[in-house]
């Protein structure tokens, strides 16, 4: 009987690699360091490729550029391929063997596709492949990118205790910004969670349950084991008790920062504390990631705070560097409150997990129906978007940046309304964060910048003196690839100048993958786009790190301002001394947002900040009001 393969979890994380090189005489070794690792089941595709790509083309994937000859096809649906170096085993490609081609692959039953004509095609069979990003420190070039793939594609049958590599299996690889990433075709994975429906009783009971209920990196209970768990409490009539949900806190940075086994450990940890709390947790999985889900007694919402607050205490540090804090996201629901199945106790979890924004605090959020209203109300404005993007609902404002010296306007930021159904005006607290749960929010930014675009270039066919005008990108927006690319096109449609373009990007938002922010700032500033960073202060980034990044503006986050003129403002003081010294000494613009009256103003001079942006000055107005009140011909 022929055996299925059902995959139930593509995620696993492997050992480190190192790759040698050896020469005649003397021996190199060819740093590279592993960013992440997974694993990935792909389906039947379809390979369309330039069997000998010319140096251009090379040069093109080395660089993180799609060749034009793909540009049409790349990511056509999602972000499931990339243009690549192909490593063709003799089994697909007999011609190709031993050699490399480039080409892009797309899903063989995609029938929405305008595929590529008139180049070579073969059929990639499903296979199991181990992903790894590695970060390089240098400037990749084609021989280095051939050799790499040439050792990965010649490796002999290696063996871990978790995969093994075939001989002749296909080996592609891809340049991403400053990471290069591989893909090793496997044989398997022995502590996968792949399920072999049609001869099951070749394996053990125990074998079995292992598969089915328990995860590999922490063995321990997985979402199925929870969700049974709760179909059974359900089908038993069993109310009596709460439903918690919570991950991570930006999880991503202990593995970037440490390396993937302490951020297994810290998931391990999880586990452990979770089992050494069984006097309340009735039953705990790890879902996926870094999320986990509990099942707890039922008690007093104060008291479950206590107890869930003591839980993560408990594990808020890593043992490899206690100075290092881990903070947590949690949602809680109690089943008494007439929930009705497990989904809707585990999706109520999570809408109460999902509405923590708060950054170094660990939140812990009980459900509520407002939630759930605000959920509904979420889907309903996505779900609006178009329309309103059709029918003109959304319109810009601008707040004016002033010159402390001789309070003249020097700039302005665009910030976006909703006149919704033209009938009622909603600020960007209502829609903005619905919009950041997926992609949509990337079309609100797009058309913010064309309006600010359009208005640009009308204000220079009217002959008034143009200021650089800031618009802000999403977290979403800068995880797109091709953002340079992509921001350049809107703008150029409009024939207006990159340099009266500031982008402004969030502490946060940088602080997610530093290297890829960093590249992304880059790009930007020479596309001769200028670039800024909002809200400093609020998140991570250190003084060191602004050493790094290409910014133009720093901007001062309002807390800071708030605080300068009160009873404790010493500590506040020395602190907007130093940002605004060393923004100075690093050549770098300082704005101070949010100062509110004519003290605060007079102590931002003192301290040599020449940009304010703020109430004092004037509120977002309309487009056609900052015209009136600010522009001059000339």
């Amino acid at each position: 009987m022929k055996t299925r393969k059902s995959w139930k979890n593509s995620e696993k994380s492997v050992t480190i690699i190192k790759i040698e090189r050896q020469y005649q005489g003397e021996r190199s070794v060819l740093m590279i360091r592993v960013t992440s690792t997974t694993v990935l089941h792909r389906p039947e595709r379809i390979l369309f490729y330039i069997p000998e790509p010319d140096e251009e083309v090379k040069k093109s994937i080395t660089d993180g550029v799609c060749p034009k000859v793909f540009a049409n096809y790349q990511r056509a649906f999602g972000t499931y391929d990339d243009v690549g170096m192909f490593y063709l085993p003799a089994k697909l490609c007999p011609e190709a063997a031993s050699r490399y081609v480039v080409g892009i692959a797309y899903r063989k039953d995609d029938v929405t596709l305008d595929l590529p004509d008139g180049l070579p095609s073969l059929i990639l069979p499903e296979a199991d492949f181990l992903v790894q990003d590695i970060a390089y420190e240098y400037q990749l070039n084609d021989e280095m990118l051939d050799e790499i793939i040439l050792y990965a594609a010649k490796r002999k049958n290696e063996n871990s205790d978790r995969i093994k590599f075939l001989e002749d299996g296909l080996v592609v690889a891809f340049s991403i910004k400053e990471k290069l990433r591989i893909m090793h075709e496997v044989e398997k994975l022995s502590h996968s969670n792949i399920f072999l429906s049609d001869n099951y009783e070749e394996h053990s009971k125990e074998e079995l349950f292992v598969r089915a209920y328990k995860e590999p990196i922490t063995n321990y209970y997985n979402w199925t084991w929870m969700w049974e768990r709760l179909a059974m409490y359900y089908e038993e009539g069993i109310t009596d008790y709460g439903f918690v949900h919570f991950d991570i806190k930006d999880f991503k940075m202990v593995n970037e920062l440490y390396n993937h086994e302490v951020g297994n450990e810290v998931l391990r940890r999880v586990t452990r504390n979770i089992e050494a709390n069984k006097d309340w947790i009735y039953s705990g999985a790890r879902c996926d990631n870094d999320n986990f889900a509990l099942m707890i007694k039922d008690m007093p919402e104060e008291e479950t705070r206590e107890k869930l607050q003591k839980f993560f205490d408990n594990i808020s540090s890593l043992e490899e560097d206690p100075s290092y804090r881990l903070y947590y996201r949690c949602g809680v629901v109690c089943m008494r409150n007439a929930m009705k199945t497990g989904d809707t106790v585990a999706d109520c979890a999570k809408l109460a997990q999902y509405s923590g924004t708060r950054i170094n605090v660990t939140e812990i959020n009980f459900y509520t129906d407002e939630m759930h209203e605000n959920f509904l109300w979420g889907k309903y404005l996505k779900a609006y978007l178009d329309t309103a993007i059709r029918d003109n609902e959304f319109v810009v404002y601008l707040q004016p940046k002033m010159n402390t010296g001789d309070e003249s306007v020097c700039g302005a930021e665009a910030l976006v309304r909703w006149n919704y159904k033209h009938k009622e005006l909603m600020m960007p607290f209502r829609f903005i964060s619905h919009f950041e749960a997926d992609d949509s929010i990337i079309k609100v930014d797009d058309l913010v910048l064309g309006k600010v675009c359009e208005k640009l270039k009308e204000w220079e066919s009217l002959g008034y003196r143009l200021y650089p005008i800031s618009v802000n990108l999403s977290r979403k927006h800068l995880e797109q690839p091709n953002l340079a690319r992509h921001l350049s096109d809107i703008v150029d449609s409009y024939e207006v100048s990159h340099s009266l373009i500031e982008f402004e990007l969030t502490e946060s938002a940088t602080y997610d993958n530093q290297i890829d922010m960093i590249a992304v700032m880059k790009e930007l500033r020479e596309c001769g786009f200028l670039v800024s960073m909002d809200d400093f202060g609020t998140g991570y980034s250190s003084f060191g790190l602004l050493r790094e990044m290409p910014l133009d503006t720093l901007k001062i986050d309002k807390s800071f301002i708030d605080l300068i003129t009160g009873q404790d403002a010493r500590k506040s003081l020395i602190i907007l001394r130093h940002i605004i010294s060393m923004a100075r000494d690093l050549g770098i613009n300082c704005i101070a947002e949010g100062a509110e009256d004519y003290n605060q103003i007079l102590v931002l001079k003192e301290l040599g900040c020449e940009t304010v942006q703020g109430y004092y000055y004037s509120k977002p107005i309309p487009m056609e009001f900052f015209e009136g009140k600010y522009l001059r011909r000339g």
